[in-house]
């Protein structure tokens, strides 16, 4: 037998190798994406593989190639988040700053960052020559990351940040704080934190980040070295981020940031129709209209058919005097009022045709005066027809409308979600 410090060792071994194996069996834990940080101007992930246009995934800043992707312009490549762009041999993506929220003045922050890797070239500018105006960020000769923005001199004010390895996927960011008046420069490879290096701005009233140009992204300018460098997950945010945020876009590595959720599509548009309630054979009269529950439903505040369904429409003549009210009908009910009018409805049509109220009204003429006499006005039937418009979801008439069976399109006149056509 055992002694119990025997037993206890044989029981830790046992133990000890049953969570090795449970370790050996764990799955790897995925990386996650990062929400997206506040204060974010435009996003581009640039992971395009064909076309010019290299979209901002906030929809603001859509950029333009100077070539096609693949075929004269940035050529695509693998990214550090999903897929780069190379901006080699002068290729570049102009951005035409329509809303002048890339152009930031001497009073205002801002941070760009991007994810790059290859070798001296210029990574992002909106900087003017003729006025000595704007900004630009890219990897020196040196291989260091430099920042530059104009003062209106010849000498543009310029810092220069931490070093990047050749052909390293690096993170490099630039933050520029108004109220801090600094620069702070940023570079990190995948796993590492952040090297940093941050200048005061020398006279801030005269570094003046606008200069009324298009941004560039990319853009070598024949340096000899090629500018083989490829540029991923390129964004700009109005305000400056702290390291600590920047840190963790570091750390999220190649899982990236979160894209925005899109909203659900709006539901297809509908609109109300009615259908036959009643047949008075008396006096040839008809009641028409809907209700808001069974067995004749409709919806007069956002429709009930599809627009795309071929139905008739419900048209409606209104002479002057009105029709008197026939013995046989009763005028005392306001849901179900006498109009005073003849109804009739056209051939079938998808209301979706129908542009406008006045293109279903002219409908309306061409099936009941289609020689365009004028000696009647027809035209689409409305919600409140009954009692000289103050009725409502039914009124009487004289006309025949068909099928009891079926629905047709009617306007209403103070609901604009509920017709399929503008008013």
């Amino acid at each position: 037998m055992k002694r119990p410090s025997q037993l206890s060792a044989a029981v830790l071994a046992t133990a000890a190798c049953g969570l090795v194996l449970a370790l050996m069996v764990l799955p790897a834990q995925a990386q996650t994406c990062l929400p997206q940080p506040a204060g974010m101007i435009a996003w581009w992930p640039l992971n395009e593989t064909s076309g010019t246009v290299v979209s901002d995934v906030l929809g603001n800043h859509n950029g333009t190639a100077s070539g096609p992707i693949g075929t004269g312009g940035p050529r695509p490549m693998t990214g550090f988040v999903g897929g780069g762009l190379n901006f080699a041999f002068k290729s570049q993506v102009s951005v035409v700053d329509s809303g002048n929220d890339l152009n930031f003045g001497t009073k205002s922050s801002f941070t760009i960052d991007a994810w790059i890797k290859g070798l001296p070239s210029p990574l992002l500018s909106n900087y003017n020559i003729s006025n000595n105006e704007g900004y630009y960020l890219g990897i020196s000769s040196n291989q260091t990351l430099d920042v530059g923005m104009g003062n209106g001199t010849s000498t543009p004010l310029a810092w220069t940040g931490p070093t990047i390895a050749k052909d390293t996927w690096t993170f490099v960011a630039v933050v520029v704080d108004r109220t801090k008046q600094t620069v702070t420069l940023y570079t990190a490879v995948p796993g590492s934190p952040l090297a940093t290096k941050a200048f005061p701005i020398p006279n801030p009233n005269s570094a003046n980040a606008s200069s009324g140009l298009p941004l560039s992204i990319g853009g070598c300018p024949g340096n000899p070295n090629g500018c083989d460098t490829i540029i991923d997950e390129l964004e700009i945010f109005g305000r400056p981020l702290v390291a600590s945020e920047l840190q963790n876009i570091v750390d999220a590595g190649t899982a990236g940031k979160c894209m925005p959720t899109k909203p659900p599509p709006p539901p297809p548009p509908k609109g109300m129709t009615w259908r036959l309630e009643a047949v008075n054979s008396i006096d040839g009269t008809v009641e028409v209209g809907c209700g808001v529950s069974n067995p004749n439903p409709c919806n007069a505040s956002i429709g009930d058919q599809l627009c795309t369904a071929s139905l008739p429409l419900l048209c409606i003549y209104m002479p002057q005097p009105a029709f008197p009210v026939p013995q046989s009908v009763n005028d005392t009910d306001l849901y179900n009022r006498w109009s005073g009018a003849i109804v009739g409805t056209t051939a079938p049509v998808p209301a979706s045709s129908l542009n406008s109220l006045a293109q279903a009204n002219a409908r309306c003429e061409q099936e009941f005066d289609p020689k365009g006499t004028g000696s009647t006005k027809w035209r689409v039937a409305e919600f409140h027809d009954g009692a000289n418009g103050r009725g409502i979801w039914n009124f009487q008439a004289y006309g025949n409308v068909g099928n009891p069976s079926s629905r047709f399109w009617v306007h209403i006149n103070d609901q604009k979600n509920a017709t399929c056509w503008s008013p």
